[in-house]
This record gives structure tokens, sequence and C-alpha cells, in this order.
């Protein structure tokens, strides 16, 4: 092991040496459910701007413990595989990021077989990004918790924590009591509160992807309704974006027609992007549930 890390550090794998070897950068965990879409970086000269740029940012995290020589690929089954080759690191055509963490960071993870070859060795097996944080609170009840990577809900005592995280009250979501009880109970944020790893909020994520995308829409002169038309990189489903945040999808070409949208003038996005747009009603041939003579405000 002590021959591995000593060749990450200098044998040169440049692209995974992100590795900031004299900074303690801090984990977020992941849910098992996470998207695997991260490993595949190859670009073509035939990606648009945008889709190059997403496959550009893509990275597979794996981990290092502080005091260990030990470098751990997280799996979705929940354990943790000692990397013991460097044909991991070029293997899949992966951007790499190492992420240092404190000792007993990955204790919740059950100790999984060593990667000493890249042999039946199956990408999709990993966890690949980091998981977000997410900020919520049940109708009719005023008190908003954190939900940690790992399930854990965190209240908040005091409100002046959310301007000292930067936190904003616009990015809670609001979720069911049967949800939030699903989630154990960790102990309270309060103004004294310290924590130990990078708190990056999902709601407040997905909320600038949308604010980027409706400034686009906006620069491209498309401030009505029915021109805020998009999709995704690769996928056929074309969507009028809403004044209210909002994808209503259109399900066909005669509904388009119908209400006289243009489907020759879509804007095509990243799927993060589109993703960060909840569902609404579906725009149908026999009816539009918004409003597409709409003027959004900039």
């Amino acid at each position: 092991m002590l021959n591995l890390r000593k060749s990450l550090l200098i044998g040169g794998i440049v692209a995974i040496m992100v590795l900031t070897v004299t900074s303690i950068m801090p984990i977020k965990f992941l849910r098992a459910d996470e998207s695997s879409s991260q490993e595949e970086v190859v670009t073509e000269s035939s990606d648009q701007p945008l889709e190059r740029q997403a496959k550009l940012r893509r990275s597979w995290v794996v981990y290092r413990e502080v005091n260990s020589t030990t470098i751990y690929a997280l799996t979705k089954n929940k354990t943790k595989r000692a990397i013991q080759t460097l044909d991991f690191f070029t293997a899949f055509n992966a951007n790499y990021l190492i992420k240092l963490v404190k000792e007993g960071r990955l204790s919740e993870f059950a100790v999984g077989d060593p990667i000493t070859t890249i042999t039946g060795l199956n990408p999709e097996d990993f966890i690949k990004a980091p998981g977000m944080y997410r900020l919520v609170k049940v109708a009719g009840n005023p008190a908003v918790y954190l939900i940690t990577p790992d399930g854990k809900k965190r209240v908040i005592i005091a409100a002046g924590v959310f301007h000292r995280f930067g936190w904003q009250f616009r990015d809670v979501e609001t979720i069911s009591q049967t949800e939030l009880n699903s989630n154990a109970t960790d102990t309270s944020i309060t103004d004294n509160t310290v924590f130990d790893e990078e708190v990056e909020v999902e709601g407040t994520h997905k909320r600038q992807e949308r604010e980027r995308l409706s400034e686009r829409l906006n620069l491209l002169g498309k401030t009505m309704i029915r021109h805020r038309l998009v999709k995704a990189i690769g996928n056929p489903d074309v969507y009028v974006i809403d004044g209210q945040g909002r994808k209503h999808k259109i399900t066909s070409e005669q509904a388009a027609n119908k209400f006289k949208m243009n489907l020759h003038d879509i804007t095509e996005v990243t799927q993060e992007e589109l993703d960060a747009f909840p569902d609404s009603t579906a725009i149908t041939e026999s009816a539009s549930p918004v409003d597409l003579d709409e003027e959004v405000e900039d």
C-alpha cells in the first residue's frame, strides 16, 4: 500500500492529483441510490459545448483517512474497498477526486475485498458522486431540520444559524411527517455548532442551477413562456419552463403545434440542469396548464 501511495504522489496521475495533500478536504457521504453516471468523461469532437462541460466536471470520488495510506472506493452496498492497483485509475476514463477525511469517518462502511485487479470490476457497483444535505420541514410545523447524507435529522434551534452558514429559507423543502420520521435523530444545530465537513445543500444547488438556466434563456430573449422550450442533451423529451421554476413536458408534436410552440427553437441543457426543475402538469393536445403568453421577469 505504501508503494501505491508513493506512486500516486510521485508518478503523476495528474488527473487525480486534486489530492491537495497539504489540506484536509471534508467528506460528504452518499446515498446508496446516487447516480453512477460520473465515471465517463471521454470527450468527442462532436460534443456540444454544454455536453463537453458536463463531462469534464464529472469526477469519481475516492477517500483516504488521515494517518492512513489506504485509499478506498465506496460501493452501493455500503462497503469500502481498498484500491491496491494503479490500473483502477486508468481503466474507466474517469477524473478522480481523492478526499482526505478524519479518522474513523469511513467506519460505517463494511470492509470489502481489496481491489487488486480491474478484471471483472464493474464501475456500476460503486458510488462515485458525493451526496448532499437537505433542509426540510413538515407543513404546519415551523421547525426546520438538516438531513445529513447518511440519513440523520438535526433540528436547527436558532434562525441565526441560517445566516452564519449562508443557508436560505427558500431552499427548505416541505416533506411529509412520515419521511421526516424515517431519519434517525441526531444532535441539534445551534449557534455553537461546528461542522467537520462541507455542508452543501441540495435545494440550494438546484436553485442555483435553475437561476443560471433562467438567466441564459432571458439572455437569449426567451422571456415568454412559449419560447422557453428546453431538452436535455441526448434526450428527445421537450419541456416548457414556467415562471415559477417548474417544467412541463410537451407530450407530442401535435400538442406543440396546437399551442403554437416552435419545436425548431429549443434550448439544449444538461440533464443536471433539467433535473433541477420539479415536474408539473404536462402540456397535451387538449390542454395547457400554464399561460404560454406570460412574460418571465428578469
